[in-house]
């Protein structure tokens, strides 16, 4: 059976910034459960996986095609963002958004941002897919930039952190097809467990209003 939890922060109604706040915990798993792993797991070694993220970025491109939507760019800035958030999170071994995505996005007028632990990139897919929020982030027509972050804990799980973004001026891409251009070497990751976790995921969406 699925469980839903909502951050109480999702009632509160900033002055200056529209902001939706969720927490989805697939196939009965607690959302506390990541939170609880304990010092152990945060004291594990974590491993950047550039080919995850790269999984990642074709699956979202995919998506918005299947929608009639146009592709994301890559930009340096985003990748960096939703990098940094993925270590943090692996690190503490905590699934939650990232309260300073605002600032740490330059000149945007719209920022969203999906985060997820699971086995894999394409597990984590189906699950923010199969979530309305996570979904609505992943086509947003309004938005041209995504960033992307995964990192490995550990334990095996897979960290993943999907950044979008609307600039308000002109950005450099540093790329925007998802099929022809190769994908990045993974660093050496270790085996996933026998069993692999539920996934877990979150959003936060925020606007210039």
């Amino acid at each position: 059976m699925d469980t839903t939890a909502r951050s109480p922060r999702a009632t509160r109604r900033p002055t200056r910034r529209a902001r939706v706040l969720g927490v989805v915990a697939l196939l009965a798993s607690a959302a506390g459960a990541v939170a609880g792993a304990g010092a152990a797991q945060a004291a594990a070694p974590l491993t950047g996986d550039g080919g995850a993220a790269w999984r990642s970025y074709e699956l979202v491109n995919s998506a918005r095609a299947q929608a009639g939507l146009p592709a994301l760019g890559l930009t340096e800035e985003a990748n960096r963002v939703a990098t940094d958030w993925a270590f943090r999170m692996a690190g503490e071994a905590n699934l939650h958004h990232n309260p300073d995505l605002s600032v740490q996005l330059r000149g945007w007028s719209l920022v969203a941002e999906n985060v997820g632990v699971g086995a894999d990139s394409d597990q984590l897919q189906g699950a923010f897919m199969a979530s309305p929020g996570h979904r609505a982030n992943i086509l947003r027509p309004e938005v041209s930039v995504v960033g992307l972050g995964a990192v490995r804990s550990g334990d095996g799980r897979l960290w993943v952190v999907q950044v979008f973004e609307q600039p308000a001026g002109p950005v450099p891409f540093l790329q925007v097809q998802t099929h022809q251009a190769p994908a990045p070497q993974p660093l050496p990751a270790p085996p996933a467990p026998a069993a692999a976790p539920a996934p877990q995921v979150d959003r936060d969406t925020r606007d210039a209003r």
